[in-house]
């Protein structure tokens, strides 16, 4: 047995042992008290990240445009919705299980990076019903290398991480072509003062790095990705799809909520906001703000105002998404979780 094979043989053995325990009493009960934890701690961070910035100023400058509304909600819910659709693809989801991509999202956001494809791998062995067999041959984890690939019907390990990689990959190529966007309607305005040189520079930096990582992956793509290329492909268009159309919402958000400043100006901070967003820069909102209140002129103040409340907003919804989550398993009938051949 190679190295790659006892290694796996290991993962496999400990996720028995695991699996196995928590389905004992006392793994029940733990459960039970560890999900009742971490509702109350996401609902805890949310409520004072909140209420840090205040609920006055939030309602004073949102507005009241129903469409506004539709749009901001349309940007947030769509990743959820587009996870979903993703994983639905392979397993045989109900309509009560998009609760666990509403709480993926609130993890991911508010605790920390990958929280919330933890959650999906720890919820994914149940609502598969996978269990896992110390006799079975190991799998490959790693890569598909020259194998066909894992079957992401009943690999959730492959999957997420497959669908995570083709999700960064959209995300690479749509940041590179926002910030082409930007430069090419920002050349010649405000946006050649604002910038100050040494950000321009670790812009450039990063996307030295981005770029040539992103031709890595598809290039030795039987090294890192799992399963099937046909399986990945579908994937990564429509998480083209939730980046593009998600960034389209927000931006005609701003639209509607300020009408008074041009619409070119929206696209540039548009695409400063994706480009600044995938940067590794410190003080990230922070450096939007000040580039969006450079770049609108008599306006600067209403759009500082209404930057910082949709940021305020985003936690609301996150606060939002944990009780429906939440109550969308509480609404599951009782065995509903699915087998992987249901």
């Amino acid at each position: 047995m190679n190295a790659e094979a006892s290694f796996t043989r290991r993962i496999v053995d400990a996720a028995h042992s695991l699996a196995a325990w928590f389905e004992s009493p006392a793994g029940m009960r733990l459960k039970r008290w560890a999900s009742f934890a971490l509702s109350a701690l996401v609902l805890l961070i949310l409520v004072r990240a909140i209420f840090d910035i205040g609920w006055r100023q939030i309602i004073d400058v949102l507005p009241i445009s129903p469409l506004f509304w539709l749009l901001f909600a349309g940007s947030y819910l769509l990743q959820p919705v587009m996870d979903f659709v993703i994983y639905a693809r392979w397993w045989p989801l109900g309509w009560h299980d998009m609760a666990v991509f509403l709480k993926k999202r609130v993890m991911n956001e508010a605790l920390f990076s990958y929280s919330g494809e933890t959650y999906l791998l720890v919820r994914a062995t149940e609502l598969l019903g996978i269990a896992f067999d110390p006799k079975a041959p190991p799998k490959r984890l790693l890569g598909r290398g020259d194998t066909p690939g894992l079957d992401p019907r009943s690999s959730p390990f492959a999957a997420v991480k497959d669908v995570n990689i083709m999700s960064g990959l959209a995300g690479n190529l749509t940041t590179l072509l926002m910030l082409i966007i930007a430069l090419s309607i920002g050349r010649d305005s405000v946006l050649s003062k604002t910038l100050d040189p040494s950000l321009v520079r670790n812009i450039v930096i990063g996307f030295s790095f981005l770029i040539p990582l992103s031709l890595s992956i598809i290039i030795f793509r039987g090294r890192v990705m799992s399963i099937p290329t046909r399986e990945n492909m579908p994937v990564f268009w429509l998480h083209l799809f939730r980046v593009l159309v998600a960034h389209l919402l927000i931006v005609g958000s701003w639209i509607v909520a300020l009408p008074e400043v041009a619409i070119a100006t929206w696209i540039l901070l548009g695409a400063l906001r994706m480009v600044i967003g995938r940067m590794p820069l410190p003080n990230k909102e922070l450096l939007f703000a000040a580039l969006a209140v450079s770049l609108t002129g008599e306006a600067s103040v209403q759009v500082a105002a209404l930057m910082a409340a949709q940021g305020a907003l985003h936690l609301v919804f996150h606060g939002l998404s944990w009780l429906a989550g939440s109550a969308l398993e509480a609404a599951a009938p009782a065995g509903a979780a699915p087998s992987k051949d249901g």
